[in-house]
């Protein structure tokens, strides 16, 4: 397949587009000593808020691709091992531009090199968390504690043992 520039929609294209369909997006747990990595929202919607690194898939972006940018753009790290824990759905959530999207998103449990993790502009700070903040993005918080059991220590290892997606 030859390297071809991939164009982001205008705002227009998404309004259009995202008004009338769900978008896809990848959400990560990745887990350290026990510990889930979340990061406090600096932008809205959920500003102030714990949430899970993620984002949107882009058009003719494999997950494979969307993974890797996703993290490395919220993160500074690279990701490996991901799988497939489950999914959240936001049927009626409001962006940043005031426009209502259906989101479904896809959450993988997922490792990442050894390196140093830093935040971007979206983020006020990112963390490891033993026990999840009160203000978690309700959403969120609810998959984790519902699907705590599919990040212990076994499933962890059982990642390293498992295919890219």
């Amino acid at each position: 397949m030859g390297t071809k520039e991939k164009r982001r929609l205008t705002d227009k294209e998404y309004k259009f587009i995202f008004s009338r369909a769900p978008r896809l997006c990848l959400d990560f747990v990745i887990v350290k000593g026990g510990r889930v990595l979340l990061a406090k929202r600096a932008i809205d919607p959920y500003k102030g808020k714990w949430h899970l690194p993620g984002g949107m898939v882009r058009r003719e972006e494999s997950l494979v691709e969307a993974s890797g940018r996703i993290i490395n753009s919220e993160l500074g790290v690279r990701p490996f091992g991901n799988r497939l824990l489950g999914f959240m759905e936001f049927p009626d959530e409001v962006n940043k531009n005031g426009l209502h999207v259906h989101s479904v998103s896809l959450v993988f449990l997922t490792k990442i090199k050894d390196e140093k993790i830093t935040k971007n502009d979206q983020s006020e700070e990112v963390n490891f968390f033993q026990n999840f903040p009160k203000n978690i993005h309700p959403v969120h918080g609810k998959f984790l504690k519902e699907n705590r059991k599919l990040f212990t220590k076994q499933h962890q290892k059982n990642i390293c043992n498992k295919k890219k997606f």
